[in-house]
């Protein structure tokens, strides 16, 4: 006695279930595929040749009556009525084989398009779903094409990594073959601004969005940074190095950049005590076998000056200068404010600079705001020149007579000194010599009583 037939949906590559339960009975089954054996169990289990290492059934289910035919690893070519004979009882399925494609395969590059295609029999309703699990619509960036079967997304961006699902459903058969979509690219892809003091550290990230070392398909990757001064200027290579090898080439005349490679997916670069001069775009740009993406960090610093330099004389005034290396960004305040006073300048016209002119001593500030939010500032320190009035003039005066009378006394004192010292050196000088010649005419007198004692 025949059944009815039931439709059933199977993905190439996958596995499927083709069900035939009958719970009269506990054994002896036959599968066939176009009149050939596909798997047997009667008495013992018989495999045909077309599915020999991909059918199998449950022996433990069988002896509940369940004789449902387990075919892995589809293709294509396994599509077709499927008959399931146990006892006196035919069962039919008709197995529909469907595959999603992608174009180009493999890993894609930010900004590419993506073709996801399905194939298999046109009767069945196709719908795709995103990464995040919304129905797919027809958008700018989305299309769909033939009926639906074709979904081109363009523009690619790192967001749209994940899984995105194709449903399929017909009557009350229903399949779901999931694709999974992997974009490198840098997160935050809009071209970000960075505002610094001069002589602050400065910190550049840029992050991927995968770890390169998980796709095998990689054999080629490079990560290289770039530095420009001004938008219609032209890039300057800074460093690049190998991923896969680990290679640093680092300029010598780059010893203030520090730079670190956090594993496959992050650049870190770090400049010390940055400079007006180091203001920019800094790109980085990351190769691989088909191509490249790239990032740029637009790094704006803020310096101040003081005209005249220096301590400030007394009615005289000082203009402080307070610069960005960039026009001050929409919606932002540039400005300078006396700290713990009432003296403020501001400048919101668009340009790069504010100016005050003052003669108000203490602690200046120049901040960038947007918002009323602090983006960065510098202070300065505006000092005058010491004044002094008459006591302390008198007090000087006083302090350096004292001064100098006390050296007059000491210089005294160390000539009379001197002089005593010097007569009395002069008068041991006389005294040793009188001694000498008395000494001298008393050998004199011995000798010559000794030699009139011989001629006598």
């Amino acid at each position: 006695m025949a059944e009815g037939e039931t439709t059933v949906f199977g993905a190439v590559g996958k596995q499927v279930i083709l069900p035939c339960i009958d719970k009269t009975q506990s054994d002896g089954v036959i599968w066939k595929y176009n009149d050939q054996v596909v798997i047997q169990h009667l008495m013992r289990l018989l495999r045909g040749p077309k599915f020999k290492d991909r059918s199998e059934l449950n022996k433990q289910e069988m002896s509940k009556g369940n004789f449902s035919l387990i075919l892995s690893r589809l293709e294509h070519a396994d599509a077709g009525k499927y008959v399931c004979a146990v006892g006196s009882r035919t069962f039919k399925v008709q197995l529909q084989v469907f595959e999603v494609t992608g174009s180009p395969s493999g890993y894609l590059l930010k900004g590419e398009n993506l073709t996801l295609s399905i194939q298999g029999p046109s009767s069945a309703s196709v719908t795709w779903f995103n990464n995040h699990k919304v129905k797919v619509t027809a958008i700018q960036s989305r299309e769909l094409k033939n009926g639906g079967r074709t979904l081109q997304i363009h523009n690619l961006q790192v967001e749209d990594s994940g899984t995105w699902t194709c449903h399929i459903t017909y009557l009350s058969a229903q399949l779901d073959i999931p694709s999974k979509v992997l974009v490198i690219g840098f997160h935050n892809l809009n071209v970000e601004t960075l505002y610094k003091a001069v002589n602050s550290t400065v910190s550049i990230s840029y992050s991927l969005s995968t770890h390169l070392l998980q796709i095998r398909e990689l054999e080629y990757v490079r990560v290289g940074l770039e530095w420009k001064p001004e938008m219609g200027s032209k890039y300057q290579e800074k460093f690049n190095f190998s991923v896969t090898s680990k290679e640093l080439l680092l300029p010598k005349q780059m010893a203030n950049m520090q730079v670190t490679w956090k594993p496959s997916h992050t650049l870190e670069v770090k400049l010390a005590k940055v400079q007006f001069k180091d203001a920019g775009w800094y790109q980085c740009q990351l190769t691989v076998n088909r191509g490249r993406v790239e990032k740029a960090i637009h790094l704006v610093v803020m310096t101040v000056s003081a005209d005249p330099v220096g301590p400030l004389s007394k009615w005289a005034n000082v203009t402080l200068l307070c610069k960005l290396s960039a026009p001050i960004p929409p919606n932002a305040q540039l400005c300078w404010e006396h700290v713990n006073g009432t003296e403020k300048k501001l400048n919101m016209s668009g340009h790069n600079e504010v100016t005050v002119k003052t003669k108000t001593v203490g602690l200046w500030r120049c901040s960038l705001k947007v918002e009323n939010n602090m983006i960065t500032s510098i202070d300065y320190t505006v000092v005058k020149v010491a004044e002094w009035n008459i006591y302390d003039l008198i007090w000087i005066v006083v302090g350096l007579g004292a001064s100098i009378v006390l050296l007059l006394l000491a210089s005294l004192f160390i000539f009379i000194y001197t002089a005593r010292l010097r007569r009395r050196r002069r008068a041991e000088k006389m005294a040793q010599a009188r001694r000498d010649l008395i000494e001298r005419r008393i050998c004199q007198c011995q000798r010559q009583l000794k030699n009139d004692y011989s001629d006598a």
